[in-house]
């Protein structure tokens, strides 16, 4: 049973990675309707439910929207509020994906601020754990970027400000976009992430804050460089 839910999880996985892939390419662009559920199902050999379980994960991404009665659509993107996790990078224009990099980057500086502040008070015995788990994970594809996202998540939980841990959750599919986009030129963050761990655990507030800032800096450099060359 075990391996059959892995095995269902991995396919609408793979369904869901497809359907974005023609989105990157144009295949499929904003405002079209997607293939009904049976033929997606058909073309993949599984169940409706596995289809479903895909476009819901896009739905959630901001890559597609569901019509009632009338099927699913590759959706408009926009930053009308920064409060959408929106899957940005191949959608949105060259400010928007700049201003997405900031404002995560911003979001972190504070977040490591916070925590590192509070180091006397702090238990970071689950941040070690998923400094660990980044440590152990594929450097390329999507296991890296869960493992650093979850160790994000971590930090956000150790800051103890509860509004700077929910602007990160709200920007968490945000980020994985533009990781996704990012980690191929500029390499795996392992070695940010030991550094921004012991300067936290250590109580060094400003060294904390400089790492995410100096960090956002190169993001932010990358992002332009990848758009002068034409290559997002």
């Amino acid at each position: 049973m075990r391996t059959q839910a892995y095995n269902a999880r991995k396919l609408y996985i793979r369904i869901a990675d497809q359907i974005r892939a023609a989105i990157e390419r144009g295949d499929l662009r904003p405002g079209d309707r997607l293939p009904p559920l049976a033929q997606i199902a058909s073309e993949f050999g599984c169940s409706r439910a596995t289809v479903r379980e895909a476009l819901s994960t896009l739905r959630g991404q901001g890559l597609v929207e569901f019509q009632h009665g009338n099927g699913t659509y590759v959706r408009t993107a926009s930053l009308d509020t920064w409060m959408e996790p929106l899957e940005a990078a191949m959608l949105l224009g060259h400010s928007d994906v700049l201003h997405l990099v900031e404002t995560q980057s911003a979001i972190l500086a504070g977040i490591v601020t916070a925590a590192a502040y509070r180091a006397s008070d702090t238990d970071f015995g689950k941040l070690r754990q998923a400094l660990f788990q980044l440590e152990c994970a594929v450097p390329q594809g999507e296991e890296a970027i869960s493992t650093e996202l979850g160790f994000y998540l971590e930090l956000g939980a150790c800051c103890g400000n509860s509004i700077l841990e929910n602007a990160l959750r709200v920007l968490l599919e945000a980020m994985r976009s533009s990781l996704r986009l990012l980690t191929p030129v500029l390499g795996p963050s392992k070695e940010l992430c030991r550094q921004v761990f012991d300067c936290v655990v250590n109580g060094q507030v400003e060294a904390s804050r400089d790492l995410l800032l100096s960090h956002g800096d190169k993001l932010r450099e990358t992002v332009l460089s990848l758009y002068e060359q034409g290559l997002t």
